[in-house]
């Protein structure tokens, strides 16, 4: 639960709130920095910075790896130093992200006080197989020196060790321009170099992109993997697309799998609309939420047709709901009409994440058929922007009738009559009049006249007059009459 809490909690709490935020998976930028504020007021069981050391750092846990370059200002070079070859090896164990390795080397770098190289030549040393196998590398090599000595041959024949060790993308980068630089004759990265690429991927141009060699499926998975980071969607298009560019490779199930929904959605629609209704159903199920509004229907139809048996029928399995669940961001009014009966309870993402065109159009009697058990669970999806404007645009007595709680809609239409005094007489029809000194005679229907001494007669029909001193006489009808005199009649009247 302490995972979730935001900043200001975590800034005003007892100091002991650090011990349990030592198990959280993650922290954000914002809840990192309330930590190092905890720790710098010197309030906590580490006492004040000054007299901090390595142990310190190391009985911190993880939530070192989030501090910023201000925090290590306090810790000097050897004890940073000393802490980081421990702490790789901790990250490493744990399966910590390359990002964060890198931005955790970032932030000790900043700390350290070097000013940086303005040589153009080596001053530090060639970089060699020796040096990669220091823990702490690259970290007393600045940008400069990193560039002038790391040589494309080392790149080439080392690229696995580089990628263990640089993190940062600023060094990352710098690596792929020499990997560039390697294979500049042939104009082509073989598969065996960019299948080990890892995170490192993502710091690459399109420059890097056109020179690496895409041909199996091995390579266009491993470049996908979503472990790395995601994918600048430009680029993704541009990778999937050179795959397919190969005689023989299409959007399949396997490549679907290896591509996932986020980078299906890079793609055109008309590559989309050419994937195989087999291929998607034998596909995982994919997340298409960042898809365009046309690339998620041509995705819903595709499923449509590979998960719904009978076309003709308006009820739909619940086996056939949870094949196609994830692709329900395409579906259009009609078919999520069709669920409403089918009894299968939607949750409130996939609900809030329905095209907007077709929430809107939804009553308040089929979002209670969507949701069923889930109905309640909408009161905390209030403030969700489709749902607030589905909420003002439904009566509120209508909201009302759901039960969760939900406010905000429109004020239900009723009927009010004003007036000095009134007259009714019952009949068949309804007839209004009005004026001053108006005068209606009916029949057996019901009228509402208003104006200052009006009266009301039934007869046989209905009529309505409006003016001054205006007179009607009708048929059938029953009249009630508002105005300065009340009178009530019943039955036939004498003229």
């Amino acid at each position: 639960m302490c995972c979730i809490l935001d900043a200001s909690y975590i800034l005003n709490s007892d100091s002991s709130i650090l011990e349990n935020l030592k198990s959280c998976p993650s922290l954000t930028s914002a809840q990192a920095a309330a930590v190092q504020a905890q720790m710098t007021n010197g309030n906590t069981r580490y006492g004040a910075p000054s007299v901090w050391t390595e142990q310190t750092l190391k009985d911190l846990g993880m939530l070192p790896l989030y501090m910023s370059s201000t925090f290590y200002n306090h810790f000097n070079t050897k004890t940073k130093n000393n802490y980081l070859r421990y702490f790789l090896g901790v990250l490493k164990e744990n399966n910590v992200d390359s990002q964060k390795i890198g931005a955790l080397k970032s932030a000790i770098r900043m700390s350290i006080p070097n000013e940086e190289s303005t040589a153009t030549d080596c001053t530090l040393g060639f970089i060699t197989r020796v040096t990669l196998v220091n823990l702490i590398f690259p970290l007393n090599y600045d940008i400069n020196q990193f560039t002038s000595c790391l040589n494309s041959t080392i790149v080439k024949d080392n690229l696995d060790a580089l990628i263990n060790q640089v993190q940062e993308q600023n060094y990352t980068k710098i690596v792929l321009s020499k990997l560039r630089e390697a294979y500049s004759a042939s104009g082509i990265i073989p598969e065996d170099q960019v299948q080990i690429l890892g995170a490192m991927s993502r710091s690459a141009t399109m420059e890097d992109i056109n020179m690496w060699s895409i041909i199996q499926i091995d390579t266009l998975a491993s470049l996908m993997d979503a472990s790395n980071g995601p994918w600048d969607p430009v680029l993704a298009k541009a990778i999937i697309s050179k795959y397919l560019s190969v005689k023989g490779n299409s959007l399949g199930s396997v490549e679907l799998n290896a591509i996932g929904g986020p980078n299906l959605c890079a793609l055109d629609a008309v590559v989309i609309r050419n994937i195989s209704v087999e291929s998607i159903k034998n596909a995982d199920a994919l997340d298409i939420s960042s898809c365009t509004t046309e690339k998620k229907q041509e995705l819903f139809s595709l499923t449509y047709e590979a998960f719904i048996p009978d076309k003709h029928s308006i009820t739909i399995s619940t086996s056939s709901y949870q094949l196609i669940q994830s692709y329900l961001p395409g579906a259009d009014l009609r078919f999520i009409q069709d669920l409403v009966s089918a009894n299968i309870s939607m949750d409130l993402p996939i609900f809030t994440g329905l095209l907007e065109s077709v929430i809107q159009n939804l009553t308040v009697s089929d979002v209670k058929g969507l949701l069923g058990t889930n109905l309640p669970l909408l009161k905390s999806y209030e403030n969700v922007t489709v749902v607030q404007t589905w909420t003002s645009s439904q009566f509120q007595s209508d909201l009302n009738g759901l039960g969760v709680g939900l406010t905000g809609g429109k004020v239900s239409p009723t009927t009010t009559t004003t007036s000095d005094t009134s007259s009714t007489t019952s009949g068949a029809t309804s007839s209004i009049t009005s004026g001053p000194n108006s005068s209606t005679t009916s029949g057996a229907t019901s009228s509402i006249t208003s104006g200052p001494n009006s009266s009301t007669t039934s007869g046989a029909t209905s009529s309505i007059t409006s003016g001054p001193n205006s007179s009607t006489t009708s048929g059938a009808t029953s009249t009630i009459t508002s105005g300065q005199i009340h009178q009530q009649h019943q039955g036939q009247l004498q003229r």
